[in-house]
C-alpha cells in the first residue's frame, strides 16, 4: 500500500535530483491514520540515476556511481525521520555506521543513457522515548532496471542538543590538542591526476599526493575545502558524504600503488564503515590506506571471475583522534 509520493526537500533534491519516496504502512491503520507504531516501516525510493551529475557521473570506470543509492538511503532516512516518525527539527543527526555490498556486477554498467534505480528501504526507529526514536537502523535493497544487485545499510543516532554541543566540544578539543594548521592541503602540496582517483575532472579529485609513502601504508591530505564545494556541505560539521568519497580516491590511488592496479578501470564493490564523533572542518585531515592486516602478503586474492580484488582498511584521523574506520574492495575490471 502507497500512501503517497514524496520529493525530499533541499539541499537533498538539488544533491540527488529527481527523485521519489513512497511511504508502505504494512496495516489499514498506518495507510489511513498515518498511525506510526514502533517496529519496521517500508518505505520505496526510485530515481532515475543520474548520467550528467557533475560528482556522480564523473567516474573514469563504466559504471553508475555506487555512493548514489549510499547518500540516497542517508538522506531519505533523514527526511523520513522528521516527516514520519516525528523526530524534532533540533536534533541533529549522526551517522554512527553504514555498509554496502555489491551483489552482482552487470546491473552497473552503463550501458544505456538513462537506467531506472529502485530502493526497498526498512527503516526501524529504535530506544523510543515518549514515541521519538533516539536512533533509526535502515536497510534497502538495490535494484537497477528491476534487477537486484546490492545491499546497504546505516545507522543513524538522533542527539539532542545538548547531548549534542557535548560531543562536538569533547571532539573539537582532542583534535585541536594534535591537530594544527588549515583544513587544505599543505603548502605548495601537489594533487594526484583525476584518472589516479577514478575521476576524469580535476575539481572532483578530494585527496593530495601522499604525505608518507612506504610499501605498507599510504597516507593522504584531505581538501576540505574543496570536498565542501563538490559534496552537500553540512554547516559547521564534515559531511558524511566526504569520508564516503575520499575513502573511494584513497582506495584506488592505494590499489594502483600497493597492488599495481589500474585506478583508472577499478571499482569498490563494498564498504564498511564506523564513525567515531565529529571531524573538524577547519583542521587537518588525514586518510591513511593499508593492505587489510590478513592480506599484508601483498597478494590479491581473485573473484570468481578471475579478477583482481584489493582489500584495505582505511583511517581518518585528525591529529592523533581516530574520527573514521573503514574496510573495502577494489575490483579490477580489465
Amino acid at each position: 500500500m502507497d500512501s503517497g509520493s514524496l520529493l525530499a526537500p533541499s539541499p537533498a533534491a538539488d544533491f540527488l535530483g529527481p527523485h521519489h519516496l513512497v511511504h508502505r504502512p504494512d496495516t489499514p491503520e498506518g495507510l489511513l491514520l498515518s498511525a506510526m507504531p514502533p517496529g519496521r516501516h517500508r518505505f520505496g525510493f526510485s530515481a532515475e540515476l543520474p548520467e550528467r551529475h557533475a560528482l556522480f557521473s564523473d567516474s573514469t570506470a563504466p559504471f553508475h556511481d555506487l555512493l548514489y543509492p549510499m547518500e540516497s538511503l542517508r538522506q531519505m532516512a533523514v527526511f523520513a525521520a522528521g516527516r514520519y516518525f516525528r523526530v524534532p527539527e533540533n536534533r541533529r543527526i549522526l551517522l554512527a555506521d553504514c555498509m554496502m555490498a555489491v551483489t552482482a556486477l552487470a546491473p552497473w554498467e552503463r550501458t544505456s543513457p538513462t537506467a531506472q534505480l529502485t530502493l526497498d528501504l526498512d527503516l526501524t526507529p529504535t530506544e523510543l522515548v515518549g514515541g521519538v526514536p533516539r536512533a533509526m537502523d535502515c536497510r534497502a535493497s538495490i535494484n537497477i532496471e528491476g534487477e537486484r544487485c546490492g545491499t546497504v545499510t546505516a545507522r543513524l543516532v538522533f542527539l539532542m542538543p545538548g547531548v549534542y554541543r557535548s560531543h562536538r566540544a569533547h571532539s573539537r578539543r582532542e583534535s585541536e590538542a594534535t591537530a594544527h594548521g588549515h583544513s587544505g592541503l599543505p603548502a605548495g602540496h601537489g594533487v594526484p591526476g583525476p584518472e589516479l582517483v577514478g575521476r576524469r575532472t580535476t575539481r572532483n579529485v578530494l585527496i593530495g599526493l601522499p604525505l608518507h609513502e612506504d610499501e605498507a601504508a599510504l597516507v593522504f591530505p584531505v581538501n576540505i575545502p574543496a570536498a565542501r564545494e563538490v559534496l552537500p556541505d553540512s554547516g559547521s560539521e564534515v559531511p558524511a558524504a566526504l569520508f564516503l568519497e575520499v575513502s573511494r580516491q584513497a582506495a584506488l590511488f592505494g590499489a594502483g600503488e600497493l597492488y599495481g592496479l589500474a585506478p583508472a578501470h577499478a571499482v569498490l564493490t563494498d564498504w564498511h564503515a564506523a564513525f567515531r564523533g565529529f571531524a573538524e572542518p577547519g583542521l587537518p585531515l588525514r586518510c591513511g590506506v593499508r593492505p587489510r592486516t590478513a592480506d599484508a602478503s601483498g597478494e590479491v586474492r581473485r573473484d570468481g571471475a578471475g579478477r583482481p580484488v584489493a582489500e584495505l582498511d582505511l583511517v581518518f584521523t585528525q591529529g592523533t583522534r581516530v574520527v573514521a574506520t573503514m574496510s573495502t574492495s577494489v575490483l579490477q575490471i580489465c
